[in-house]
């Protein structure tokens, strides 16, 4: 008996481990997408109420904090973000996704293009509604 619940378990985890990258893969690919077409609105809607975002140089910005930063970054610079994940952690209702970019941002003002790499790691949550958010970005 319990040799078969342990391989219930085994084989539940497993499984959810499989399901875990449509959901991740889906919200990044929109996060990059409305970034690079400046939807900072539908951005928006990717973050839990009480999401925190961390630059790289460790400052954050939180609830109106995050409209401002993306009105700030869309109005200045021109993204070409891509990210790619190392791991990801899965429970029930929370994601942890750990992984690389590269990002060509330019500079609207001047044309001047910076080549940006670093690491990242997003916190994914399971709301309410059954809709995956970020309620954490850390940028390193």
């Amino acid at each position: 008996m319990w040799i078969s619940i342990a391989l219930i378990l085994l084989l539940q985890a497993r499984a959810g481990e499989s399901q875990a990258p449509a959901p991740a893969s889906a919200l990044d690919d929109r996060f990059v997408l409305d970034l690079r077409e400046k939807k900072i609105d539908d951005v928006l809607t990717l973050y839990t109420p009480e999401a925190v975002f961390v630059n790289p140089d460790g400052t954050e910005a939180t609830g109106p904090g995050l409209r401002k930063l993306y009105e700030q970054v869309t109005g200045a610079f021109d993204s070409d973000l891509h990210l790619k994940r190392v791991s990801l952690k899965r429970s029930i209702n929370t994601m942890i996704e750990d992984g690389t970019y590269t990002e060509e941002l330019a500079h609207r003002d001047t044309g001047k293009v910076d080549h940006l790499t670093g690491s990242y790691r997003f916190t994914m949550h399971l709301g309410q509604d059954g809709d995956w958010r970020y309620s954490r970005m850390e940028w390193h």
